[in-house]
């Protein structure tokens, strides 16, 4: 069974960044449908809908960091030498592999204890998410998700 590793992508360089290990969490890289409901003064009442393009979604995902060069090359891909946010649109492909278009915009380090893995933290990083391609794995067994 195939285990298919998350990458971060830079269109702008070429670069890549595959993890080495699979986030664990993630929420829905979709966004959210911009509805609004008004009533009408009418006797009925009825409810009009309308609606409006879309924002970015805001898409979450973390998981489990075991060595420095997991921490240096994550935190490398949101903030700077300086620590200052870098601005750049990434593609985030997942084990899906879903191509997302995104800019990366935290990256939440938390330590946590572990004998013999002092670089032992747990993560959640935050991107605004465009665009979201097709999945191209199909029928993977259950299981897959590391």
């Amino acid at each position: 069974m195939a285990v298919h590793r998350w990458r971060f992508i830079d269109p702008s360089n070429g670069s890549t960044y595959v993890f080495e290990h699979n986030p664990n969490h993630m929420n829905s890289p979709f966004p959210r449908r911009n509805i609004t409901a008004r009533t009408t003064t009418a006797v009925t009442g009825q409810t009009v809908l309308t609606e409006g393009n879309s924002g970015p979604a805001e898409f979450t995902f973390g998981g489990s960091i075991r060595s420095k060069a997991h921490y240096d090359a994550l935190r490398s891909w949101v903030y700077d030498d300086d620590g200052r946010p870098r601005t750049r649109r990434i593609i985030i492909v997942d084990h899906f592999g879903r191509e997302m278009q995104a800019v990366l915009i935290s990256f939440d380090p938390q330590p946590k204890r572990a004998l013999n893995v002092y670089w032992r933290h747990e993560y959640e990083m935050t991107a605004l998410v465009t665009k979201v391609g097709p999945a191209s794995v199909v029928n993977e067994p259950a299981g897959v998700f590391r």
